[in-house]
């Protein structure tokens, strides 16, 4: 039985390894191949000895390790020496043939063997008699080596024989041949050309050596001449240089040189075909005469020159192929040629093979009862003999047993036995060679023995392919089986397969395959088991594998993958890669930072795109994930900028695209610099699209432009391009005249020119002029005024009011005119109208909007310039139900009026955003350019009522657990006479259902809600009406919560004590109404928690601490919540039950000296100022009515604060008391100010002669439903 033959590992899960020692499951079995590997698989398989088998002292068959040469050619001075070494064991015994017959060294004197060696040695005097063909044969008691035969030749010192020389005489331009012919030899001499002094001669086309050693001139020269050519023969055996005679050249001059066609020299006609050896060189040479010299070339009839292995030599007059291959048979031709023809030649080349090796016989180690098998199979041209030798004998020559036999080539040695060792020959040869080899069969007979360590562990992780080693050695080979950790045949599972050198692959393993696995073997002799342990580990998985980017340049891009690995799999780790580069953090840079499962990828560049991977890795299995970076961005700068002048101021521009950096380019950018008027300054010109790298332009006269191109895309513009080099253009005349010319008087008297000056870019010329030309066309057309100034304005003067004159501008320059300028019409200077609107009229649309309407009377003339158009002014002179003063003036027109201003030729206007129920006075003027005309007659018109507008300000006070108090003020706009009023309310947090309604007349302003939700918060809108109906809502809420708010303290101090109680007064450092707190105290004597007395509230004052025993110390707090809702304590004391209080350390600043000081100042001042005003009433006298209104407008016109659910601000708390009775006074207060003029009350309202009221108004008192406190009456709108 062969030999297993070794498997080769498979990677478990197809990533790659990390740089680790590989797991013991992949290890190859170690010693294979150390001894005699000779052949694997099949039949004849031979054995390979493992060192590790421990086998000492085993015989071996002889094997040559050194051979003589094929040829051995010697010189007189030279001994032969013929090698021959082998190996064996037993030792090597030697002798040599000569001429097939046996050479006994012995009896030849001057004939030697080296001593420990075969190597013959002949003196050199008697090599001349001793030539011939020599064979060595190596011999033990296994069997006999032969070597290749050997064969010596002898030669004399090579020596030019004596000879004439006469001089070669040729005329100028004739070829010439120099010969050479050296003493031939077994190796042929290498040939030089020299002169006397040693120095080569020049060759070239024209003078050349051929491979036979001559010299060929294609013409000959006078210079040619010389009487020193000579040919020298190098012999590298002898080591000898011998010389011919010298050749004497001369070249005779001629008068009569002649071209002539070429003619080749070499090779000479016929020639037989080339036979050129595989693997050798084959040299073809064509060397010809003509005048001019001819040129070589060289071509391959029946295909292409072999690409790499020809080469043309000695100035390609020599083709030389390396390597010949058998395909390379065929033509191949010279051609040489000049200007006078050419001339050819055909080489027929046939490739011939020497013997050479297909399949070589391989020396092995069997066991007994097995078959060797020697192939011995070689190829040649022509086709070469095979025979075979046992032990240096010709097969035919040895007796046969029936068990030995040649079939194709092959020696087949059937059913070994343990003397059927012995060494066999193949040997082949045809006329070009010989191949000779040696291959022993030896039979041996060997126990079982497992060289695979028992108890061998192996590791891998699930769905990886497992090999099992169980390397064995014996002869006869021996059988190995597997069986799995329950003891069954392994290859009974379909995912086992069984090597021939006992290792068992289990794949793809599971998780469950682990245990251990019993390996036996055994022949006929013996048999042994060892065991393996295979453990099977989770394989290696990324569960959150990085994710592809595309990032803006500068960004930082962060990847993240999440391995998991086997618990008991260590070292192990999670690495990453940038195009396979292995990614490090490094002191000297930040770019990359590795933290956890995350690598950082800081400020990406255009350089750092790429893939990246992460790659999990153990000793058992690694994995890899990769992702993408792409980093966009502006494309890079275009390159290669050129400017191609393609006609007279015509340019084009070509370039090549830079970068796009992953963001195709959408458009090309062509910046100019215009380097005379602008230096410096790039402005664009003109884009392109992305797929269009050119651009045609055409250039302005005088003007020396340079160009550059930028690139755009999706993320902006790239760096422009460098600067195209300068190009120039010659001055012209302009081609445009200037715009914007405008004939406009700024007096009444005069006529001002202007226009848009051209830009320095259309002078066309260092400078520019304008030539301004202008004539009058009424009363009838005049003559041609001109001017040729360098700029705008030209002033006309001395002209009639807003007359009309043609103008035009043309632009001059040293280069000539501009085109014919075109005609356009000016006016001078315009003066005020004279005419006004006439038949003004008001149409009444509604309470907030009029159309006003009126008719332009006069000529054209009295506009005195371009009709602009019209403007409306109007007059509010107050409400409609406000009285007219008596004896009275008419007022004049006066104040700021309203302004509506009607563009172009109107004849109406709708005026809106007037006030309802008010008294309006109009006119109109009509406006041309220099302002406006007389106005029209005044007419005046009173709009009608509309709804209010909503009240003025709306306070909600909580006043009881269940009791809400209102206030408000009246519109301030009422739009008409105010009927009442209408409040509506809600929960807050109620959305459906009708709300609450309460009406109220005219002269209520406050209310008192009870019988609330308590703790509840109300939404209250509030809208005041009139005959037209109710107005917009001014909305509010209201909560019945108390406020959480600390109150803040002034002084507290006790008041009454008795033996069990003790009360407390306290006053406000600022007003603070109804905030709830609590009272609780703790005695000092005995010990016992804190109890609560009671609740009270700031407004109160006082609290009657009760329930104390006589003759005790308490600690007394007051706790409130604070805005957070947090129970705190806010004044803490201590007092007895006899009256002392024991003030507390932290006491407010109410008592600290400085504030008793600064209150007692501020009520100094107050006394003051009351007695101030006091005398100032004493005095008496009369105050008009203006001053009366002027004074309440004022106090309505106060800002108010935003009301806020349920605060209020100091200010107010001040204005309105902390109780229901003093809102209701503050409500009677506000009704007893406001004028009942115009609204058909009962008040009797009387007037001085000045205008003035002469007594306060007075009327009657009702009180509505539901209200608290006195009603005002009904209530006069205020003024505005």
């Amino acid at each position: 039985m062969s030999a297993p033959r070794q498997p080769q590992p498979r990677a478990g899960s197809g990533a790659s390894r990390p740089p680790l020692p590989p797991a013991p499951a992949m290890a190859l079995p170690r010693g294979l191949g150390l001894l005699l590997l000779l052949a694997l698989g099949g039949p004849g398989a031979a054995i390979n000895i493992p060192p590790e088998y421990g086998l000492h002292e085993l015989l071996q068959p002889p094997e040559l390790t050194e051979q003589p040469p094929e040829q051995l050619v010697v010189f007189p001075s030279d001994d032969v020496v013929l090698k021959c070494a082998a190996t064996g064991n037993p030792p090597v015994q030697y002798r040599w043939t000569r001429e097939d017959q046996p050479f006994v060294p012995e009896e030849h004197p001057g004939v030697t063997v080296a001593p420990g060696t075969g190597t013959l040695v002949i003196n050199a005097s008697l090599a001349s008699r001793l030539q011939g063909r020599y064979r060595c044969f190596a011999a033990n008691a296994l069997g006999t080596a032969l070597s290749l035969e050997a064969r010596v030749i002898a030669e004399n010192t090579p020596q030019w024989p004596k000879e004439k020389v006469t001089p070669v005489e040729v005329e100028e331009g004739d070829p010439v041949v120099l010969p050479c012919d050296p003493p031939k030899s077994a190796v042929p001499p290498k040939i030089y050309w020299l002169n006397s002094r040693i120095v080569h001669i020049a060759q070239d086309a024209r003078v050349s050596m051929g491979q036979d050693g001559f010299l060929y001139f294609a013409n000959a020269l006078v210079g040619d001449s010389h009487p020193d050519y000579i040919c020298h023969a190098h012999y590298l055996g002898p080591r000898t240089i011998i010389q011919k005679e010298p050749l004497d050249l001369r070249v005779a001059p001629s008068n009569s040189v002649q071209s002539r066609r070429p003619r080749l020299m070499v090779p000479k006609d016929p020639q037989p075909p080339h036979v050129a050896l595989r693997g050798g060189t084959l040299v073809l040479e064509c060397i010809a005469e003509g005048l001019p010299t001819p040129a070589v070339r060289w071509q391959r009839l029946n295909g292409p020159l072999p690409r790499g292995r020809a080469s043309l030599e000695n100035f390609n007059k020599t083709l030389r192929l390396r390597a010949v291959e058998e395909a390379d048979d065929g033509e191949y031709e010279c051609v040489a040629e000049n200007s006078q023809g050419q001339a050819r030649h055909s080489h027929l080349v046939t490739v011939e093979a020497a013997p050479y090796w297909v399949r070589r016989p391989q020396s092995g180690v069997f066991g007994p009862g097995e078959t060797a098998r020697l192939d011995c199979v070689v190829e040649g041209k022509p086709r070469p003999r095979v025979a075979w030798r046992l032990n240096g004998v010709p097969i035919e020559d040895v007796p046969g047993d029936g068990r030995r036999a040649v079939r194709e080539g092959a020696l087949v040695l059937s059913r070994l036995e343990p003397n059927d060792t012995l060494v066999a020959q193949c040997e082949a040869h045809n006329r070009h060679g010989r191949l000779l080899a040696n291959a022993f069969v030896y039979v041996v007979e060997l126990p079982v023995k497992i060289l695979t360590p028992d108890e061998t562990p192996y590791a891998v992780v699930e769905n990886q392919t497992v090999f099992l080693h169980c390397q064995v050695f014996g002869a006869p080979a021996p059988t190995v089986e597997w069986l799995t950790p329950g003891l069954e045949p392994a290859l009974q599972d379909d995912r086992a397969f069984l090597f021939t050198n006992g290792t068992l692959r289990l794949g793809p393993v599971v998780r469950g395959d682990g245990g251990s696995f019993t390996c036996r073997a055994h022949n006929a002799h013996s048999n042994a088991s060892v065991i393996a342990h295979l453990d099977v580990k989770a394989a290696t998985r990324i569960e959150v594998p990085p994710q592809s980017t595309m990032a803006k340049k500068g960004e930082t891009v962060t990847f993240r993958c999440v391995a998991a690995f086997d618990p008991g799999l260590a070292p192990r780790g999670l690495e990453w890669h940038r195009d396979g580069r292995l990614l490090r953090e490094t002191a000297d840079s930040d770019k990359y930072s590795l933290t956890g499962d995350t690598l950082t990828v800081a400020g990406v560049d255009y350089g750092d795109q790429g893939t990246f991977s992460c790659r999990a890795w153990t000793l058992l299995d690694a994995i890899e994930a990769e992702a993408q970076l792409r980093v966009v961005g502006r494309p890079g700068p275009v390159r290669e900028l050129q400017v191609l002048e393609v006609g007279e101021r015509q340019v084009r521009l070509t370039w090549t695209p830079g970068d796009e950096h992953n963001s195709p380019v959408e458009k090309f950018v062509v910046e100019e610099e215009e380097g005379i008027f602008t230096p410096g300054h790039f402005v664009e010109r003109l884009t392109v699209p992305g797929e269009q790298p050119w651009a045609p332009l055409t250039l302005s006269p005088y003007g020396r432009y340079r160009f550059r191109v930028l690139a755009a895309n999706a993320y902006g513009r790239g760096e422009p391009s460098a600067p195209s080099a300068p190009i120039s253009t010659p001055p012209a005349a302009p081609e445009r005249n200037p715009v914007g010319v405008k004939g406009e008087g700024n007096e009444t008297n005069n006529l001002v020119i202007t226009w848009q000056p051209l830009a320095p870019g259309e002078w066309n010329a260092a400078e520019v002029r304008y030539r301004v030309q202008w004539r009058a066309l009424e009363p009838a057309l005049g003559r041609w005024h001109e001017e040729t100034v360098g700029g705008p304005p030209v002033v006309v003067g001395g002209t009639p009011t807003f007359s009309p004159y043609e103008i035009r501008v043309q632009a001059v320059n040293d280069a000539g005119k501009g085109p014919e300028p075109p005609v356009i019409v000016g006016y001078s200077g315009e003066d005020l109208p004279l005419v006004y609107p006439e038949n003004v009229g008001v149409e009444i649309l509604n309470s907030t909007s009029v159309r006003v309407r009126w008719s332009l009377a006069g000529t054209p003339r009295d506009l005195r310039g371009h009709l602009r158009g019209f403007r409306v002014l109007y007059w509010r002179e107050g409400w409609v139900g406000e009285r007219v003063r008596r004896q009275a003036p008419p007022a004049p027109p006066g104040g700021h009026p309203g302004v509506l201003t009607v563009p172009g030729e109107a004849s109406g206007v709708l005026l809106g955003g007037l006030r309802p129920w008010s008294r309006y006075r109009l006119q109109v003027v009509v406006f041309n350019g220099r302002g406006d005309g007389p106005p029209s007659d005044e007419i005046r018109f009173d709009t009608p009522e509309g709804v209010p507008g909503p009240p003025e300000e709306l306070h909600v006070e909580r006043v009881g657990e269940t009791t809400l108090a209102l206030e408000w003020k009246r519109p301030r706009h009422p739009n008409g006479i105010l009927t009442g009023f209408l409040l509506q309310y809600r929960q807050v947090n109620q959305t459906e259902g009708v709300p609450y309604e309460i009406s109220f007349p005219a002269g209520t302003l406050n209310t008192t809600l009870g019988r609330l939700a308590p703790r509840g918060r109300y939404r209250f809108a509030l809208r005041a009406l009139t005959r037209l109906g109710p107005g917009p809502a001014l909305l509010r809420q209201g909560s019945l919560l108390p406020e959480p708010v600390l109150p803040v303290l002034g002084r507290v101090v006790v008041g009454e004590v008795g033996e069990d109680f003790t009360v407390l007064h306290w006053t406000l450092a600022h007003p603070q109404a109804n905030i709830e707190f609590e009272v609780r105290y703790m005695s000092k004597t005995t010990k016992e928690p804190w109890r609560t007395s009671g609740h009270t509230n700031s407004s109160l004052g006082l609290y009657r601490l009760g329930d104390l025993r006589p003759g005790t110390s308490y600690r007394v707090q007051f706790v409130g919540r604070n805005h957070s809702g947090e129970r705190v304590a806010f004044w803490e004391s201590e007092v007895q039950t006899n009256g002392t209080l024991v003030p507390s350390p932290a006491g407010g600043f109410a008592t600290e000296g400085w504030f008793i000081g600064f209150v007692s100042a501020v009520v100094l001042l107050l006394l003051l100022l009351l007695i101030l005003c006091f005398i100032k009433r004493s005095k008496g006298g009369k105050y008009s009515v203006k001053d009366k209104e002027d004074t309440q407008v004022d106090s309505e016109a106060r800002p108010m604060k935003d009301e806020t659910f349920g605060e209020y601000s100091d200010g107010e708390e001040k204005a309105s008391g902390s109780s229901g009775r003093s809102l209701g006074a503050a409500g009677a207060a506000l009704g007893s100010d406001d004028s009942l003029a115009g609204y058909g009350g009962s008040a009797d309202v009387q007037f001085n002669e000045d205008g003035s009221f002469i007594g306060q108004y007075s009327g009657a008192r009702g009180t509505a439903a539901g209200s608290s406190g006195p009603a005002s009456p009904s209530a006069a709108p205020p003024l505005d």
